[in-house]
């Protein structure tokens, strides 16, 4: 099942790339968004120093099994993958040990780390530099659906007085919800945010953030309050 989907998804167009690792991958595999790349005083560097990395564009570093389901309804259990935050590439692993970048053509991917499974999906609409290729880790799905965006900044620098270039990568971590009444939004922080962002269902949700101590700031409150939401349209 494995080798029938690689081969389907190469025939859908999508491409073969090299091996990356937490210590070697090139900026031109896996994209540049927010590139910052000076010295200490703020000039361009030489991109043909060496180079020593920190941190990893990669949500986990290893690879762990996923479901994965394409944009034409197939679906594929046990797949090894990464997920690419920077490129928003699903990242496979083949029985030979090959790596294959996807590029495109796949829905959703639920990823199982040690048991624990984390749900990432493409698709949802343009907002600012994010659009339907943009990868988002999904909290919460439902009527309103609780989505983290991961926004990676590269820094590159090159330390006084020394011959290696030092390369940063970190991931900041942004929380939008999602709804056909609503769009694509960032999430709320505050009542003014839940008035501005959901409108006619700010009285219901402010309810259930009173009634429940809630804290939207804090993650695991939010996503509570997202599913007590729900729960409650469907009634």
């Amino acid at each position: 099942m494995r080798y029938a989907f690689l081969i389907l998804l190469v025939v859908c167009s999508m491409i073969q790339s090299q091996a990356q690792s937490l210590n070697n991958f090139s900026l031109k595999d896996i994209g540049q968004s927010m590139l910052i790349v000076t010295d200490g005083n703020g000039k361009t560097v030489n991109m043909g120093l060496d180079m020593e990395n920190y941190g990893s564009p990669f949500f986990e570093t290893d690879f762990y099994p996923a479901n994965v389901v394409l944009v034409n309804g197939q679906h594929y259990e046990g797949v090894d993958v990464k997920i690419n935050l920077l490129s928003n590439e699903v990242i496979f692993k083949t029985d030979d040990g090959k790596e294959l970048a996807i590029l495109s053509g796949i829905r959703s991917v639920q990823l199982n780390k040690n048991g624990t499974l984390f749900l990432f999906e493409f698709g949802y609409p343009v907002f600012e530099k994010q659009n339907a290729k943009t990868i988002y880790q999904v909290l919460t799905k439902g009527e309103t659906t609780l989505l983290k965006y991961y926004f990676v900044q590269v820094t590159e620098a090159k330390p006084y007085s020394s011959a290696t270039m030092l390369r940063t990568i970190e991931k900041f971590p942004k929380l939008f919800v999602y709804s056909k009444n609503i769009g694509l939004q960032r999430a709320p922080k505050s009542d003014e945010d839940i008035s501005t962002v959901f409108k006619n269902d700010a009285g219901p949700i402010n309810k259930i953030i009173a009634d429940n101590k809630l804290k939207i700031k804090k993650e695991q409150d939010l996503i509570k309050c997202i599913e007590l939401f729900n729960r409650e349209s469907k009634k």
